[in-house]
């Protein structure tokens, strides 16, 4: 049986990231142009998500965690966003337009 040390160390290189920096960074990194909806949480609900037209497959999922779904233009995403709000699902959503967040569906 191993006994825990005490080393005295100190790490002073410690930075906190929010979830939605993470996010951003992401969506300015892979998808600086065009629309993107990111859906949190999708992983539970992929069956769910496909019968919405968002053709996402588990094999490629691994973990995932938060979906990225490129759609064409703002007012289409309104309309994907609300035919998943409609199912009574409702994940958290981040929508994108050329990197910058346009809305999302977090109460204040």
């Amino acid at each position: 049986m191993r006994k825990s040390e005490k080393t005295g160390s100190f790490y002073q290189q410690v930075y906190s990231i929010s979830f939605e920096d993470m996010i951003d960074v992401w969506i300015e990194s892979f998808h600086p142009f065009g629309t993107v909806l990111v859906i949190c949480d999708a992983g539970n609900y992929f069956n769910l998500l496909q019968d919405c037209g968002i053709l996402c497959s588990q094999l490629n999922a691994y973990n995932n965690k938060i979906l990225t779904v490129e759609i064409l233009g703002v007012e289409e995403a309104f309309k994907v966003m609300d035919n998943i709000k409609s199912t009574g699902y409702q994940p958290i959503m981040y929508l994108y337009d050329n990197a910058k967040l346009v809305l999302d569906n977090i109460e204040p």
